[in-house]
């Protein structure tokens, strides 16, 4: 089978979340013997515009995106980040951005239609070919991708990742973007969680073309050992802000904890200007023992030098690094939403607590710093529950039986129409 998946960023120009799901299952499938290639936008000239790496061939399109790459860097240098709405005064500091400048779209929207012109152009010369399209957005590269695959005649899915579901953000500047949004509801959706199935069935979406399927990891040969560890890890994206992440939540509880263990110790990895985060942990105390410690590349090393997870999320999709951090073999930590409900069941595999409660977070904390015989407990159950329900293996049989049944009822339906 040849599987063609979307995405609108990927490595070198970042890695987050929906990118690294989409490498993850492309590698899997392409070990199940399928042909998978990832057609992304080429925002960083160095990087090359065609290879293959682990078996997955990279095509990356848009001969304009680096020039609105630097023009990104440039504004980014030239406005000044605001105080983050919702964000505690103290954090006032923490990374937002402004309004852009207007002068952005002038290099915004030629990039991304050079863009669409040369994916399209893949397409109908052949150079993109594919029995299935899978995109791994849910904004206007969605509603493009639906035209692709309408272009090859063959299935498209869209996955969903998170609530509020079939937002719109981030379209201005993309041309035909009317075009896109209505084109966008017509593609199959992937749910990664329940939740999120049923809020795409209360926006309009028919439930014959919802497919429940979650996130997929792999599991490490060699975990971590929770009972040599009691610091706590936290691995994110700063950039998204407390509205998402709950950084003030996390901050304001290891403060509290900490006074009463002044031995505990916190990590936190993730890209994004933290200094109001530092400055907020100084007024909460607990400056010196928290580390922040930018990015990583060794994600595994950092869980393996921990002894639990923390996720304090207010929003978030089934997470990447939680998923990541239970098949190391940590306990999790989570905030009481429907998409960390899927992956920690409360003293289970984790504590599961209140969303925005800093009370309960930081009992949360010193209840695992204080007991390693419950780390050890549920760090276990945690690889065991990734290991039954989100090994990588698994979500790839999941993908490949859906993409056969889409292009079977495709086909059934065209012979119908024939008939008729």
């Amino acid at each position: 089978m040849r599987i063609l998946m979307m995405v609108h960023l990927f490595p070198p120009a970042g890695i987050g979340g929906a990118e690294r799901q989409c490498f993850r299952q492309a590698q899997a499938l392409v070990r199940r013997g399928h042909e998978v290639a990832i057609a992304t936008p080429w925002w960083v000239g160095r990087c090359k515009r065609r290879e293959t790496i682990d078996g997955v061939h990279v095509h990356r399109l848009g001969w304009l995106l680096p020039l609105t790459w630097q023009a990104r860097r440039w504004h980014d240098r030239v406005k000044r980040p605001v105080p983050e709405s919702g964000a505690p005064a103290t954090a006032a500091t923490a990374p937002a951005r402004g309004k852009r400048f207007r002068w952005m779209s002038l290099a915004e929207r030629p990039g991304l239609l050079s863009f669409l012109a040369e994916t399209a152009l893949a397409v109908k010369t052949g150079r993109l070919q594919a029995d299935v399209v899978h995109v791994h957005e849910s904004h206007w590269l969605a509603g493009f991708a639906h035209w692709v695959a309408e272009a090859m005649r063959v299935p498209v899915f869209c996955k969903e990742a998170s609530a509020p579901v079939l937002r719109w953000g981030g379209a201005q500047d993309v041309p035909f973007a009317a075009r896109w949004k209505e084109r966008r509801n017509r593609c199959r959706f992937v749910a990664i969680t329940p939740d999120i199935a049923d809020l795409l069935r209360q926006q309009g979406i028919p439930a014959d073309r919802i497919v429940q399927v979650s996130n997929g990891m792999e599991l490490p040969a060699d975990p971590a050992v929770p009972a040599r560890h009691t610091r706590g890890l936290y691995v994110g994206n700063f950039s998204q802000g407390t509205h998402f992440k709950a950084f003030d939540v996390l901050i304001q509880a290891f403060g509290r904890a900490v006074r009463q263990e002044p031995g505990m110790r916190f990590r936190l990895h993730g890209r994004g200007d933290v200094s109001g985060w530092r400055n907020f942990a100084r007024e909460q105390g607990c400056a010196a023992e928290m580390d922040f410690a930018g990015e990583t590349n060794d994600v595994h090393g950092a869980l393996r030098e921990s002894g639990y997870f923390v996720l304090p999320s207010r929003v978030e999709g089934l997470s990447n690094a939680l998923l990541e951090a239970m098949a190391m073999g940590l306990p999790a930590i989570v905030s009481d939403i429907p998409a960390n409900r899927v992956a920690v069941r409360d003293r289970v595999e984790g504590l599961v607590v209140p969303v925005g409660d800093v009370e309960a977070l930081a009992a949360a904390l010193l209840a695992l710093y204080r007991a390693a015989d419950l780390r050890v407990r549920l760090g276990a159950a945690a690889r065991r529950r990734v290991e039954t329900e989100f090994e990588i293996g698994k979500v790839a049989e999941q993908l490949e039986r859906m993409y056969q049944a889409a292009m079977s009822a495709d086909v059934a339906q065209r012979k119908e129409q024939c008939r008729l």
